[in-house]
């Protein structure tokens, strides 16, 4: 799947831009999907975010879901795609400027980014261990909240491994 998902992707709307590049919401397979897609000059963040992704363990439900990454490119251009779970209601952020919240609701967005978190944090010594892993660039822009009212952490660029 990693290396030919780039061609089955259709790409819908730009959702948001920074300084690594853009995200889309796209289609694939009949599924909404993310799509970070990444300026060729910021090659070594790509890698390192598709590298935190993968890490043997990391999956969680309150981080991000990792579905592939890949390379699209003709002879003159290449864009670097990271393709991830689509969450509709967006970053943290926008949701608590758009959504008034009792205190279960509140509990829950905060209890599932702790969540979350403390997994990306928390070293698992096993045969196929985890190592710990700091975010480096938490804030509400990069946690993006599910549609069962719980978040998830997102935006792996800056993170390292201990």
């Amino acid at each position: 799947v990693q290396r030919t998902i780039a061609k089955q992707i259709q790409m819908v709307k730009q959702i948001g831009k920074g300084r690594y590049g853009e995200v889309w919401m796209g289609k694939w397979r009949g599924e909404k999907v993310a799509v970070k897609v990444f300026f060729t000059m910021e090659e070594a963040s790509w890698f390192r975010e598709t590298e935190i992704y993968q890490t043997v363990l990391m999956r969680h439900e309150n981080i991000l879901g990792f579905i592939a990454a890949d390379i699209k490119g003709t002879g003159s251009w290449t864009q670097l795609y990271l393709i991830t779970d689509y969450h509709e209601n967006g970053s943290l952020y926008d949701y608590l400027k758009s959504t008034t919240l009792d205190t279960k609701a509140m509990l829950k967005l905060a209890y599932s980014s702790v969540s979350g978190l403390c997994h990306l944090h928390t070293e698992i010594f096993s045969t196929q261990g985890k190592p710990a892993i700091a975010h480096r660039d938490l804030k509400s822009k990069n946690i993006l909240v599910k549609k069962n009212g719980t978040c998830c952490i997102a935006d792996l660029g800056l993170a390292v491994k201990f």
